[in-house]
């Protein structure tokens, strides 16, 4: 246990020399199946032996990571790895646990139980994915439907038209309100299906990110910790529910055949009177998806986001566009999201863009979640890769007045880049950082995980200028107004405005299922970026909305 045991008890990792040649120098590698330091040269030749080439060796800095949450991989009275998972008590044992107090009782080898529980949480992803395709197809048949739909309508049309010119001058007055009652008829259909087609692509989408996070974290986990992970991935993964949406009966735009010649208005009444459509089972649990939001905050327009989907981040462009993270894409959209101006495929499909920021040029940098790498988007919708932090993972990602780059890193650290990528620099911060954002005055605001603190540093130095109790649990998105207001939501249902002195003075409710973005304009309109029943909006709310 060359490196585990070496840390047992200390602040730091302590580096012993190279377990195999035990030289000091370049003892940079640690072999996480052999628990073993390793230099330079021994790693080369650990991994081209045929007893060890397929072990996971790391960095010495990533070993020391995973071995400070792995100290419970080792037996305390006995001071041996667990190798067994004993049945009756719920717990890992060593062998000498076995060979005592747990001598007769139901146990398995911590590998056969890993394999076992790996096997579970396959069965329960290969499920979902059969969800996701069943729900996939249902996707595909409303677009089908959609497309007979409409060319049923055109075809009605036409004989709208020829019989309606059989029949007397005054019938065409008659004629032309009764297309535009069936027009009306089908756009309300449309827009049934489309609301349906949105709840699916979001929902799937879902299912893609759930899936992604469990896939990427089960590969982090250690024969010890691979139970619980399982058990808590499957209660996550179990909670997604499939929905489906029924398909409208396609008979429902066809006309009578036969026409009788009698006055207009009963004749009119028989080309038309078949014709009233209902849409009940189409709209049947779509209903009520739009969001009457702040209900103490004036709404001056709303700029719906169904036609790109799933959207997880938001920022304003220095041109006044809005960018958009989502799901696969990033867009750039036009300031009243009428038009999607760019859309930019990000690096693997599967990804979504969970936080976004915009740099002085119109460019925006943006990062995935715990995943490495963070890329910046031009405004005319090239992607070019800004940096990559391997081993460590990104989360939330801003621009202070520098026009500098400044990223949370693993949840514990900021780094401050150029806006190019270069030129980092590096402090962490005490209690961790859960979310922040940077202010006009160049400071970095941030939150804590598991507190309800917020803490002020300076943009340099990460020096600690001032701490507040603002009693405000679980805070995940934070942004700042020109006037050095600090608004923060904890993503449910609230928004808080936070004065400079920490002190809260306005709470906002929102009736939505989550908030996923929110900033303020050069119009100081505050834009929250929401969602609600698998559906997506921006709403933008009355300027002075402090008053």
């Amino acid at each position: 246990m060359a490196f585990a045991s070496s840390r047992i008890g200390a602040q730091e990792a302590i580096i012993k020399p190279c377990d195999l040649c035990e030289d000091d120098e370049n003892v940079n590698w640690f072999c996480k199946d052999c628990d073993q330091n390793l230099c330079d040269r021994c790693k080369r030749l650990h991994l081209r032996s045929n007893v060890s080439k397929s072990h996971i060796v790391l960095s010495i800095s990533e070993g020391f990571a995973i071995g400070k949450r792995n100290l419970s991989n080792i037996c305390r009275e006995h001071d041996e790895l667990f190798t067994f998972f004993c049945r009756t008590c719920d717990r890992n044992i060593c062998s000498n646990c076995l060979s005592s107090e747990h001598k007769k009782h139901d146990f398995v080898g911590l590998r056969e139980l890993q394999s076992e529980a790996q096997k579970q949480l396959d069965n329960v992803i290969k499920e979902k994915e059969t969800e996701k395709q069943t729900m996939t197809k249902n996707y595909d048949d409303l677009v089908q439907h959609e497309d007979k739909s409409g060319y049923h309508l055109k075809e009605q049309y036409e004989k709208i038209d020829d019989r309606v010119k059989a029949i007397k001058l005054a019938a065409d007055e008659e004629g032309e309100i009764f297309k535009e009652s069936l027009s009306s008829i089908k756009h309300q259909q449309d827009e049934a299906l489309k609301e349906g087609k949105q709840k699916i692509h979001t929902l799937t989408g879902l299912y893609n990110k759930e899936i992604q996070i469990v896939r990427q974290e089960l590969r982090l986990q250690t024969a010890s910790s691979l139970n619980d992970f399982v058990k808590e991935s499957i209660t996550k993964l179990k909670s997604l529910k499939p929905i489906s949406i029924a398909i409208p009966d396609e008979q429902q735009f066809h006309f009578e055949e036969q026409i009788e010649d009698s006055q207009i208005r009963e004749t009119i009444g028989k080309l038309f009177g078949s014709q009233k459509v209902s849409v009940t089972e189409v709209t049947k649990g779509i209903e009520g998806t739009k969001c009457n939001v702040l209900s103490n905050l004036e709404i001056i327009r709303t700029l719906n986001l169904d036609r790109i989907g799933y959207c997880s981040s938001m920022c304003l462009s220095t041109d006044g566009s809005i960018w958009i993270g989502g799901h696969g894409c990033v867009y750039k959209m036009s300031s009243d999201c009428s038009t999607v101006l760019h859309e930019i495929p990000i690096r693997k499909s599967w990804l979504t863009c969970d936080y976004i920021a915009c740099l002085q040029s119109g460019e925006v940098v943006v990062s995935y979640g715990g995943v490495s790498y963070v890329d910046r988007f031009t405004s005319d919708g090239r992607r070019v890769e800004f940096t990559d932090l391997s081993p460590n993972g990104t989360f939330d990602i801003a621009v202070n007045i520098n026009d500098e780059v400044v990223i949370n890193v693993d949840m514990e650290c900021i780094i401050i880049f150029s806006n190019k990528g270069k030129h980092p620099r590096k402090f962490k911060v005490d209690g961790g950082v859960q979310t922040f954002c940077t202010d006009r005055d160049g400071h970095i605001i941030v939150t804590h995980p598991e507190s309800p603190n917020i803490t002020i540093l300076d943009g340099k130095s990460g020096e600690v200028k001032t701490s507040w109790d603002v009693s405000i649990s679980d805070i995940k998105r934070l942004t700042c107004d020109r006037y050095g207001n600090i608004l923060a939501t904890n993503l449910e249902e609230n928004v808080y405005v936070l004065g400079k002195n920490g002190k809260v003075k306005k709470t906002y409710t929102v009736e939505c299922d989550e908030i996923r973005g929110i900033c303020v304009n050069k119009e100081d309109h505050l834009l929250i970026l929401i969602s609600k029943d698998y559906t997506f909006e921006i709403h933008v709310h009355v300027t002075k909305y402090l008053e």
